[in-house]
């Protein structure tokens, strides 16, 4: 072997990149104003996109979310001078009118709280699968208050100044009257048990069902008796000047002025009558309405106007997928929509019963969506129509769903994993070993399903759920958010503790957080390729080619926090943002690797390969070596023909080497395993 000039490795020698940034896709948009809550000065509604705010009566509003983690927002409360609202994951207060927000406690971090009540300064916070809590210190801590309640979805709470009242999905009402220490069932006289909303007024409760109108109690509830109004499902109620307003899914307002006997359309001026929530200032009524539009009347309801038309703002992409030519995105809070032409435009899903989309997923043309209270829904289309595929399911709140072997699994959020050997038509528990039933994330490849929950870690099966192993040696959070596998590696995200990898199946485990903010909440991960992708809590998405050895930032132009899903699709990764929508960049802008020039001289082998790289090349050249991130990490100049680099000191990943001649720059790729 000739004389040859010694190998030199070189650290972060970086290859400079476009700068172009982020770019804001048109949609998919929000809506769904929820609840109302006037405090003398403000007017504030809660809605999909976030907290709005007017202080002029409704004549403008603007949104008042910083410090909010989930825009997603549910319920409205207020103690002196804290103002609160209830999320999909957590419970938020702010002291000065919603300018900036804070998490109330980690108690209730992670959990879906759906309706607040206050009352003699004590706030009780109604969630999903969860229960009731109760906080005597404004937020600060909360205590689970359980007893004698059934219902798995608390979705409204209501007082009389004494008494709380819960209504509940499908198992009907409760009362305490001793500030939660104990509960009640109340549904004496009650034909449906699921409840949509309650309002006191003119010392009666009131509460509406889903599908059976509104009933009414004099006597704290002990008994209910129709009012026989032959009004549609209430969403809202409120009252001003002795008259009660109620707001009707899909007929618009009804207004009482003789405590609900008898009831008139207020509709002159409504345009939208899909009604999600009422109430009122001390001169206005407002109307919320699921295209996220606010009306107002300042006439007891004879004549409304729009209020906030230029205040239209986009959904919380909480999932991302793809069927056929459609890029899919589900929501939190404003449902399911599809876009055909790379999110230019979108369509919503009007087969999917509820708003709230907690995961999609798609195997040809075959797609599922989990929802958050009516389990899961499938599609045949590619996302064009779906229908309820509910069969053997024990939980109606689906979070994950992976693939394997001809076989779907779905994860919930209460009652663990499930198995469908037939596309969806029938699921079976597949739960032995599992110690913890709240499962965040599913991933496979092909043999192995890995699980992560979060409460319990990491878990693995290879034989398609019967049995389950904790593998979390070496992991300092059993809190898992997200998971993935890759090449091998098994990529995990955790709650604050930022990303960690296995190449055993989870026998041991090691950080890969070089690169990344201190300290990372993983909000999700993607794999493209040798790539990885992770979007954390801080408005940050970061990329990795070498496993998680090095992260790097690729946030430019990016606005809006958490980072709540990533995809790739049609050479773009597309980041679905809290209250922003979808945003797309495109691949070659994050992945800039030089294209191979068409050359047929040049052999690198054996590729893959763990050791030895042979490259055989009639010229004499310089060669570098670069990982996928650009960084040239080997540098030789070759003399012989037929040349072998050493390579089995670097990471598991994809690789370029590039051979500068006089014909130009060309370009090869291996596999190092």
């Amino acid at each position: 072997m000739k004389n040859k000039i010694a190998l030199i490795l070189l650290f972060a020698i970086s290859i400079p990149f476009s700068r172009a940034q982020w770019m804001s896709v048109n949609g998919p948009s929000g809506g769904y104003v929820r609840n109302f809550i006037f405090d003398g000065t403000t007017i504030y509604a809660a809605t999909g996109g976030g907290v709005l705010a007017s202080n002029d009566n409704g004549t403008s509003w603007s949104f008042r979310n910083s410090g909010l983690k989930s825009c997603d927002t549910k319920s409205l409360a207020q103690i002196g001078d804290y103002l609160f609202v209830s999320t999909d994951e957590n419970v938020f207060r702010s002291v000065n009118r919603g300018l900036n927000w804070e998490s109330a406690s980690s108690d209730l971090d992670g959990k879906y709280v759906k309706t607040l009540v206050a009352c003699n300064n004590v706030l009780f916070a109604g969630t999903y699968l969860r229960g009731i809590y109760r906080s005597l210190d404004s937020g600060s801590t909360w205590t689970a208050v359980n007893n004698g309640i059934s219902g798995k979805y608390i979705y409204w709470l209501a007082t009389d100044g004494t008494n709380i009242y819960a209504g509940s999905y499908l198992n009907g009402l409760f009362r305490s009257t001793d500030l939660g220490n104990s509960w009640t069932s109340i549904n004496n006289g009650l034909t449906e048990s699921s409840i949509a909303s309650m309002c006191y007024f003119n010392q009666k409760m009131y509460a509406s069902t889903l599908y059976s109108g509104v009933f009414v109690s004099d006597d704290d509830g002990n008994s209910w008796s129709s009012l026989g109004s032959g009004i549609p499902m209430v969403k809202g109620f409120t009252c001003l000047n002795g008259n009660l307003y109620a707001g009707s899914f899909g007929n618009g307002v009804y207004k009482s002025t003789d405590s609900g006997q008898t009831w008139t359309t207020a509709n002159a001026g409504l345009t939208e009558k899909d009604i999600w929530a009422m109430g009122s200032s001390d001169s206005v009524i407002f109307a919320g309405v699921s295209s996220g539009h606010v009306y107002k009347s300042t006439n007891g309801g004879t004549n409304w106007s729009l209020c906030n038309s230029e205040n239209t703002f986009k959904a919380g992409v909480g999932s991302l997928t793809s069927g056929g030519t459609a890029l899919i995105a589900g929501t939190h809070g404003s449902g399911l929509f599809t876009s055909t032409n790379s999110g230019s435009s979108w369509t919503g899903s009007s087969t999917i019963g509820t708003v709230e989309i907690r995961s999609v997923a798609s195997n040809g043309s075959l797609v599922f969506a989990g929802t958050d209270m009516l389990g899961a829904f499938k599609s045949t289309n590619n996302g064009s129509t779906f229908s309820e595929c509910n069969t053997g399911l024990t939980s109606k709140w689906i979070q994950s769903f992976t693939f394997c072997n001809s076989k779907v699994f779905a994860g919930s959020g209460e009652n663990g994993i499930f198995v469908s050997t037939n596309n969806g038509t029938s699921w079976s528990a597949v739960n032995t070993g599992l110690t913890c039933y709240n499962v965040t994330a599913l991933a496979s490849d092909n043999t192995y399903i890995f699980a992560a929950t979060a409460d319990c870690g990491v878990f693995i099966t290879d034989d398609f759920g019967a049995h389950w192993t904790a593998v979390n040696n070496g992991l300092p959070t059993l809190n898992i958010t997200a998971i993935k596998y890759t090449n091998g590696t098994i990529v995990i995200g955790t709650k604050a503790d930022g990303v960690y990898t296995s190449n055993d199946l989870g026998t041991t485990w090691n950080s890969a957080s070089n690169g990344l903010t201190p300290s990372s909440r993983i909000r999700c991960l993607s794999v493209y390729g040798n790539a990885i992708f992770a979007g954390t809590n801080q408005n940050e998405v970061f990329v990795t080619t070498d496993c998680g050895a090095n992260w790097h930032s690729v946030s430019q132009g990016l606005i809006g926090s958490p980072v709540l899903s990533l995809y790739t699709y049609n050479g773009f990764l597309y980041a679905g943002l809290n209250a922003g929508g979808a945003w797309k960049r495109p691949l070659s802008e994050i992945l800039p690797v030089e294209k191979a020039e068409e050359v047929n001289d040049i052999f690198i082998h054996p590729n893959p390969t763990s050791d030895m790289l042979t490259i055989d090349c009639p010229l004499n050249t310089d060669v570098e070596i670069m990982n996928g991130w650009g960084t040239v990490i080997l540098k030789q100049e070759i003399v012989e023909t037929t040349y072998k680099i050493d390579v089995s000191s670097l990471v598991s990943g994809l690789y370029f080497v590039s051979f500068k001649t006089e014909r130009g720059k060309i370009v090869r790729k291996f596999l190092k395993k």
